[in-house]
C-alpha cells in the first residue's frame, strides 16, 4: 500500500465539534496525545483484586477458543499492576460490518504495541468492547461488499450476543467471496458473542486483541453501586441537570435497561418500578434485591456503560469514530462526581481505500485529494474540462454580466441612490438564470462525453458505494486477502490526526 493523507477539515464529512476536539480548540489532558496518555497511568485505579475479577472472566470466555502466545501472554498481563488497556468498542455487526469497524480495532493495536515498545516498563494491551447487550438488531443485520447488501432477516429480540448464528452461517454458504473464517465462526458457535469473539480472534489475535464480553455476572457484580445508584437514586439524571454543559445524547432518570434471555427493556418509575412493554413491575425493596442478587439483569445505556467500562477495565485510553468522541466529551462530568478515571479520547483512523483501477482514473483526470470527496457532479464536470476550459462554461459570460450591474448600480448611485439596491438585485436574478442555463450546458456537454461519465460513475461507485462514505457501508470483504490486515497495520496510526487515502 501506499498513503497520502488529507486534513480531516478538508474532507467536509466531519462536524463542528469532532473537528473543534481535533483542532485542539481546548487542550485538556484527554486529549490525543502520547504524553496525556501516559500521564493518564497514574489516574488509574484498580487493585489487585478487580485485576483478578477481570482475569478470571476472561480466561472464561476464551475458554473453548485455541488462542496463540501474543494473546495468552496479553491475557496473563492483566494481573500486573503496571497493564493497561487501550480500548475500543462497537456493535456485533454481521462479518464485521462497516470498515471502519475494522479500521477502529487496528487502530487500537497500533497505539497499544507503539506505547509497549516506547514505554517498555508498561503494558499496553488492546481491548475490543463488544456491544453484546444491544437489542437493535436491524443496525447489525446486514453488510454491503462488491456491490451487493446481504441481510440476515430473522425475527429476534433481547440482547444480539444471545443469537443463535447458525442461520446466518447458511446465508454466508452461498456467497463465494465470503472468507471461510466467518462461516467456521458462526457454524460452530451457540450465540452472536461466541461467533464474534472467534473470528476477531482470527483476525486479530496474532496481535494480542483481548474481546471482551461485558455481559457479565462476575463483571456487573462490581457495579451494583452504580447501578442501585442511577435506579433508585436518578444519580446520572440529577448530574445532567445541575451540570452547565449537557450531554450530547438523551439522559434519562433510569439509565440502564432490564433484560432477560429475550427482551431488554427500558426501567421506569412510577408508583413502583416498571419493565416497558413487558408486564414486570417491582417495589423499591425487590428492585434492590434484584440489584445485588441478579446484576446480570440490568443492562447499561450509552452513558452508564461508558462508567462501566472505565470501572472493570484499567483503561486509560478509548479509541473511538466522531460521534463517540463528541459523547464521551459531553459525559465528563459523570466521571467526575463518581471518581472515575476518564480516559484520553483517541479519534480511530479514517481511511478511503483505492484500488489499481481506480487510481488510474484518478491520474487520467488529474483529480487531487481534495477531489475525492467532492460530489459527482463536480467530478463529472471536472472530468470534461467544465471547470478549467473557459469554452466549456459561462465565467466569462457571468463576469460580464458582474461587471455590467456593478457599473449600472454606480451610475445609479451618483444618481439617486435608492435605485442602487434595485439594480444589484435585477443584476443577481440575471446570474441565477444564466447559472441554470450553464447547467444545461455542462449537462449536454456530460452526454457528449460518455466514456468520461462513465469512469466518474465507476469511482463514485468505489469511493461513495449508495451513496454513503467508502468506510461507513463497504464491508471488509470487498478488499480483503492475505495480506489486507498486515497491510493496514503497517499504514494506520491513530496519533497522526489525518485522513489517510491508501493505494492497493
Amino acid at each position: 500500500m501506499k498513503k497520502e493523507t488529507i486534513s480531516f477539515n478538508d474532507t467536509g464529512n466531519f462536524s463542528k465539534k469532532f473537528l473543534s476536539f481535533i483542532n485542539k480548540d481546548s487542550k485538556e489532558e484527554h486529549f490525543p496525545e502520547e504524553k496525556n496518555i501516559i500521564k493518564a497511568i497514574d489516574k488509574v485505579d484498580f487493585n489487585n483484586s478487580k485485576r483478578r475479577t477481570l482475569h478470571s472472566e476472561i480466561i472464561s470466555q476464551y475458554h473453548s477458543i485455541e488462542i496463540g502466545n501474543k494473546l495468552s501472554e496479553n491475557i496473563d498481563s492483566i494481573l500486573s499492576d503496571n497493564t493497561f488497556t487501550i480500548t475500543t468498542g462497537h456493535q456485533l455487526n454481521v462479518c464485521t460490518g462497516p470498515l471502519y469497524v475494522v479500521y477502529k480495532i487496528i487502530s487500537t493495536i497500533k497505539l497499544a504495541e507503539n506505547l509497549s515498545k516506547k514505554y517498555p516498563n508498561y503494558n499496553f494491551i488492546p481491548v475490543y468492547w463488544m456491544a453484546s447487550e444491544d437489542h437493535d438488531f436491524d443496525e447489525i443485520k446486514s453488510f454491503h461488499s462488491l456491490g451487493r447488501t446481504h441481510v440476515w432477516d430473522i425475527e429476534t429480540s433481547g440482547p444480539v450476543g444471545d443469537i443463535n448464528p447458525k442461520s446466518f452461517a447458511n446465508i454466508l454458504q452461498k456467497e463465494s467471496s465470503v472468507p471461510s473464517f466467518f462461516l467456521e465462526a458462526y457454524n460452530s458457535s451457540d450465540s452472536l458473542s461466541e461467533a464474534v469473539i472467534k473470528y476477531m480472534n482470527f483476525l486479530f489475535g496474532e496481535r494480542g486483541l483481548i474481546v471482551i464480553d461485558p455481559n457479565s455476572k462476575l463483571l456487573k457484580k462490581s457495579f451494583v453501586q452504580i447501578i442501585e445508584d442511577d435506579i433508585i437514586n436518578n444519580s446520572i439524571y440529577n448530574i445532567e441537570k445541575t451540570s452547565e454543559i449537557k450531554s450530547d445524547v438523551l439522559v434519562r432518570k433510569i439509565n440502564f435497561f432490564y433484560q432477560e434471555k429475550n427482551f431488554r427493556e427500558r426501567i421506569e418509575k412510577e408508583n413502583e418500578y416498571k419493565i416497558l412493554s413487558t408486564s414486570k413491575s417491582f417495589d423499591e425493596s425487590t428492585m434492590k434485591k434484584l440489584i445485588h442478587s441478579s446484576p446480570e439483569n440490568f443492562s447499561p445505556n450509552v452513558i452508564s456503560r461508558c462508567l462501566f467500562q472505565q470501572s472493570i477495565l484499567p483503561n486509560i485510553s478509548y479509541v473511538g469514530g466522531p460521534a463517540e468522541i463528541v459523547y464521551w466529551l459531553s459525559f465528563k462530568k459523570f466521571f467526575k462526581s463518581y471518581d472515575i478515571n476518564y480516559p484520553v479520547l483517541i479519534p480511530r483512523d479514517f481511511c478511503l481505500i483505492l484500488s489499481e483501477k481506480v487510481q488510474k482514473i484518478i491520474k487520467k483526470y488529474s483529480l487531487t485529494s481534495r477531489d475525492l470527496f467532492k460530489s459527482r457532479h463536480v467530478l463529472e464536470s471536472k472530468s470534461i474540462g467544465a471547470f478549467e476550459d473557459e469554452t466549456k462554461n459561462f465565467s466569462n459570460e457571468i463576469q460580464k454580466i458582474k461587471d455590467a450591474v456593478e457599473s449600472l448600480s454606480s451610475k445609479f448611485g451618483d444618481i439617486d441612490s435608492t435605485m442602487k439596491p434595485h439594480v444589484l438585485a435585477t443584476g443577481k436574478k440575471i446570474e441565477k438564470t444564466v447559472s441554470q442555463v450553464q447547467r444545461r450546458y455542462v449537462n449536454a456537454l456530460k452526454k457528449n462525453n460518455s466514456d468520461a461519465i462513465s469512469h466518474i460513475k465507476f469511482l463514485c461507485d468505489n469511493l461513495k458505494p449508495n451513496n454513503s462514505i467508502q468506510e461507513r457501508k463497504e464491508n471488509m470483504i470487498s478488499f480483503y486477502d492475505s495480506s489486507f490486515i498486515d497491510d493496514l497495520y503497517k499504514e494506520l496510526d491513530p496519533l497522526d490526526l489525518n485522513f489517510k487515502i491508501l493505494m492497493r
